[in-house]
């Protein structure tokens, strides 16, 4: 036998017994694992609190010299609709403009004692409050209120014609 076919088998045994060797050996254990589960909760609480402006507080068309207020709360008057957790206390806060801007400059705004509106139910019937000052009351069984605001514009005489505008801003908060 040639030397070198004597290499070659003896290459292809070592060849074959590492093979072996390597199935014969223990495999190495897995040392680490993941994984992962979700978190679920299914919580039973409150109803988010929304307010929603429905309607402007519209004064119409006045009469400069002459101070006017809102005839008509139901039509004329501003309002908001409030959903929530029923029954829940709540608690309100108005931000007023104290003049309305337009095209001749401004033109005064006032809110009295009873200008703010707590409606129950629309349209049919009211109770008023101080829309100056902070106001707790509470959503209704079914988890609305309608809240409303009126007011008195005094445009001085000489105001240039035109529309004035300015923004009520409702707050509202649970108790």
């Amino acid at each position: 036998m040639s030397r070198l076919s004597i290499i070659k088998r003896a290459g292809a045994a070592v060849t074959v017994l590492g093979c072996v060797a390597l199935l014969a050996a223990p495999a190495a254990a897995q040392t680490t694992a993941t994984a992962s589960i979700a978190a679920t909760a299914d919580v039973l609480g409150i109803a988010p609190l929304t307010a929603v402006g429905v309607a402007d507080l519209d004064f119409g068309t006045v009469l400069a010299g002459a101070a006017t207020t809102i005839a008509d709360p139901a039509t004329q008057g501003g309002r908001f609709d409030l959903t929530g957790e029923p029954l829940a206390g709540i608690s309100m806060t108005y931000t007023l403009p104290t003049d309305l801007s337009g095209a001749g400059g401004t033109i005064p705004i006032t809110f009295g004692p009873t200008d703010g509106l707590l409606w129950g139910p629309y349209p049919t019937a009211f109770t008023t409050f101080d829309p100056n000052l902070p106001v707790n009351t509470a959503i209704d069984a079914a988890g609305n209120l309608t809240v409303g605001i009126v007011g008195t514009v005094s445009p001085p005489a000489g105001t240039t014609t035109g529309t004035y505008t300015g923004t009520i801003t409702l707050t509202v908060s649970y108790l």
